[in-house]
């Protein structure tokens, strides 16, 4: 029977091969780790739906943060998992369905899986399996290629892997790749699965200094036009990986590949996928700055991190700050925050608690905190009735005019950093420059606020060496961009059309597409301010703001 088997094995072509394709999801490395999830499908002229089992924990054992962060199985999940010998035997089943013995096996990064199922095997009866590792057939059929972890792979042969390491969308994308590999050893000679383990077993050719090779074709990128405007970075399949915005498309897209030492891996793997590009030029690159945060919206491209809406919301809060919600509301009117977070800590310090500078372990004892606060109100006049919000944000504000900003000053240096180490031990000096670091950002916080909603009905004319026509307009209506065109230098910006709309109207359905876009527009009206170009922004008929009034108001923001 055996031989028989052999024989098969080596009339059948990788190609036409059935193969069990596997993947684990664990705890930790073997030895220590403790199987997660196991998946396996059958690929081939046999194929089999995808067979995913959660694997219950040893007692005691639990789901590191680290790993549930990137798995998205927590303790309540694993709870729920079957006996890992129950996994195990499903899965043999499906192995001695295969025609070959061993059962030709294929899983990414095989050295991860196999002591897992060594472990599963010794265990109880069932078929052994002969693993191949597309991560070993991909190192010598590409050894230029940036990165051939398993999403950089699928993502080099045009398919996306989500964000979270599952094991039946890994099953799912190592079979992708398997069928791609398939292909390319097929053109090294590699036909059979003798053949390959042959292949794979003779001494790889010395990998020294190999110089990077970039997927994406050199004259696509050469081409690229020395102008303002957005990029995307494409996979084959036309999926958008990510979207940049540049003063030059040409300098920008042509500098992630000229570096070969010192790339963050993370850029590696998209570049690892990048093949095709799509792009528009603008005629500034404030017009570019505006236009990427609704791109990266439209696309969702799985490699930028900032811009992008995922969970985030647009906060309001009570005059009091007691509460907050996403969304502006009557009884929540005061807005729009980016930061939850912040919201909580400054009613927090409103109300006299600990956790304005932290919670649990990293907030301060209640009695340190006490003489902290206490030691704040004495030295400034404007807790000395209490610490409401108006008074707290008086305060903030002084200390913005005093030289205060939003950097860690020599004053917070010295203490420490609040929060950041509760080993480090509070004191009642810490718990003052937290406060008074606090204020600031709540100060600087409202302030930003009541601009953004300025800047909802707005119009913009500005320069920059990059309009060759010469000044530009822009017309902002309802935090969207209505309208941009060319206009003569030192033209007037128009009142805007709906000047006269009440900061209520202007906070209904506030986005945050549209926080985005006006917070892209305030950096961008700073870049201006500092490079010395001519901007003039108009906010109603008798409120335009240009010169240095324009550079005083900015810098508050």
């Amino acid at each position: 029977m055996r031989g028989r088997a052999a024989a098969s094995i080596l009339a059948v072509t990788l190609a036409e091969l059935e193969v069990l394709v596997v993947d684990c999801q664990a705890t930790s490395a073997a030895p220590r780790g403790h199987l997660l999830e196991l998946g396996w499908a059958r690929r081939g002229t046999g194929a089999t739906a995808t067979r995913a089992r959660m694997i219950a924990l040893p007692e005691g054992e639990h789901v590191p943060p680290a790993v549930a962060r990137i798995t998205g199985i927590t303790d309540a999940l694993a709870a729920e998992g079957v006996p890992a010998s129950q996994a195990w035997r499903e899965l043999s089943a499906d192995a001695a369905a295969l025609p070959q013995r061993p059962a030709p096996t294929v899983a990414h990064f095989a050295q991860f899986e196999r002591p897992f199922l060594a472990r599963l095997a010794a265990g109880g009866c069932g078929p052994a399996l002969e693993i191949a590792c597309t991560h070993a057939i991909a190192v010598r059929l590409f050894p230029a290629l940036p990165r051939r972890g398993l999403r950089a792979l699928a993502g080099y042969f045009g398919r996306s892997v989500g964000p979270l390491r599952r094991s039946a969308e890994h099953v799912e994308a190592t079979a992708f790749v398997w069928s791609h590999l398939v292909a390319a050893l097929e053109e090294q000679g590699v036909r059979t699965w003798p053949e390959l383990h042959a292949w794979l077993g003779r001494p790889a050719s010395p990998r020294r200094h190999v110089k990077r090779g970039w997927p994406m074709p050199r004259e696509l990128r050469l081409g690229l036009p020395d102008r303002p405007g957005v990029y995307r970075m494409l996979r084959t399949s036309g999926d958008v990986l990510y979207v940049g915005k540049a003063a030059s498309l040409h300098h920008r897209v042509n500098s992630y590949f000229r570096k070969q030492r010192g790339v963050p891996d993370r850029l590696l793997e998209m570049l690892s996928q990048a093949r095709a590009l799509s792009f528009e030029v603008t005629a500034t690159p404030l017009e570019a700055a505006l236009l990427e945060p609704d791109e990266i919206k439209r696309h969702l491209p799985p490699y930028n991190e900032a811009l992008v809406e995922g969970r985030r919301a647009v906060w309001f809060a009570q005059y009091d700050l007691s509460a907050r919600s996403p969304g502006r509301s009557g009884a929540c009117p005061v807005g729009p925050f980016a930061s939850a977070e912040l919201l909580d800590a400054m009613g927090a310090f409103v109300r006299g608690e600990p956790t304005a500078l932290g919670r649990g372990a990293w907030a301060p004892p209640a009695d340190v905190f006490e003489a902290g606060l206490s030691a704040l109100r004495a030295a400034h006049r404007e807790l000395e009735g209490g610490t409401d919000p108006r008074r707290m944000l008086r305060l903030g504000a002084r200390l913005w005019r005093e030289g205060r900003r939003l950097t860690r000053d020599a004053e917070i240096a010295s203490e420490g950093d609040p929060g950041v180490e509760p080993t480090q031990g509070w004191t009642p000096a810490l718990v003052v420059a937290g406060l008074e670091w606090l204020a600031l950002r709540g100060a600087h916080a409202v302030r930003r606020a009541r601009w953004l909603t300025a800047l909802v009905e707005s119009t913009l004319v500005w320069s920059e060496p990059s309009a060759a026509s010469g000044a530009r307009l822009l017309v902002v209506e309802d935090g969207a961009i209505a309208h941009r065109t060319s206009v003569e230098p030192g033209a007037e910006p128009p009142v805007p059309a709906r000047y006269a709309r009440t900061r209520a109207e202007r906070c209904e359905g506030f986005t945050v597409a549209r926080l985005d876009r006006l917070r892209v527009l305030t950096t961008e009206l700073k870049r201006l301010v500092a490079n010395s170009y001519p901007a003039a922004l108009r906010l109603g008929p008798s409120m335009t703001l240009a010169g240095p009034r324009l550079a005083r108001v900015l810098g508050w923001l």
